[in-house]
């Protein structure tokens, strides 16, 4: 299930694109984001700390909240998920992914601080659709169906429901409590979450 750039997020016409610069904007976009928040970013802030100009950032992404949904899709890494052919245990492996990884990478406050500001901006909640909740959110959705249609997961559950039980309490530890989120922590969070709507 790997995350989709945006669709804005294409090469300019003429000269090639280059990797190294859009690492630099990347590494610059993120590191202004932790530091100031979403509403503090500017263009003119991330050109002058990537040593770029401001065209050049307008040739990869379309504004602000492009570049920032992008900038954080690039840092934080996919969620890939294992077919094992048991959906329930597919699901909370992947909520123990999701968990691990997201606050391995340094930057949990940050994804969730965008996602809080995109309820208040819909430029915003377009771009972070796109490159963060989208996919991830379709995967969870059929993972869930799956598991009801097997058996595993209580049927009459709505999945939007079976989807806030299973990823909230790791959520609220990290953002709420305050407390670190370790794979052994994770999975334990997740198994006893689950047996909220488990079957067997």
């Amino acid at each position: 299930m790997p995350s989709q750039p945006p669709p804005d997020h294409t090469p300019g016409r003429g000269r090639p694109r280059r990797d190294d610069i859009d690492q630099r904007i990347t590494a610059a976009t993120i590191a202004l984001l932790a530091e100031h928040g979403y509403a503090a970013l500017t263009l003119e802030a991330v050109a002058t700390a990537a040593g770029v100009t401001r065209p050049t950032i307008y040739r990869r992404w379309s504004g602000k909240a492009a570049l920032a949904a992008g900038a954080l899709a690039a840092t934080v890494p996919p969620f890939d998920i294992d077919d094992t052919g048991d959906a329930l245990a597919d699901l909370c492996a992947l909520a123990v992914i999701f968990a691990t990884t997201i606050t391995g990478t340094g930057y949990a406050a940050t994804f969730f601080a965008l996602q809080a500001e995109a309820r208040h901006d819909p430029e915003l909640a377009e771009q972070v659709c796109l490159t963060h909740l989208g996919p991830p959110a379709v995967a969870v959705t059929e993972l869930i169906q799956r598991g009801q249609r097997a058996g595993r997961i209580q049927p009459g559950l709505n999945p939007e429901v079976v989807r806030d039980l299973i990823f909230g309490p790791l959520i609220y530890r990290w953002m709420v409590a305050g407390q670190p989120i370790d794979h052994a922590t994770a999975r334990e969070l997740v198994d006893t979450a689950s047996r909220a709507f488990r079957i067997g």
